[in-house]
């Protein structure tokens, strides 16, 4: 059974936060699959939009169900 590991992302502009920081805006494009045998496959559930200088940039975040298991592993490392 494959499992979502990573949420597919590109950025989409920026915006200020309510401290007045620069931050990024994500759309997610997709998601990442790992199956059985650990092998990774991409779905895109839209088409990511290049940039004004013809450049597609797709960035990967761990999935949310992924979070929690990352964040035991670095405390009991």
């Amino acid at each position: 059974m494959s499992k979502v590991k990573f949420n597919v992302v590109q950025t989409t502009g920026t915006f200020k936060n309510e401290k007045g920081e620069a931050k990024n805006r994500y759309q997610q494009v997709g998601v990442v699959f790992e199956n059985e045998e650990g092998h990774l496959s991409m779905k895109l559930n839209s088409y990511p939009l290049p940039n004004e200088k013809g450049q597609v940039w797709i960035n990967l975040f761990p999935h949310e169900s992924n979070t929690e298991t990352t964040e035991k592993s670095k405390r009991d490392a």
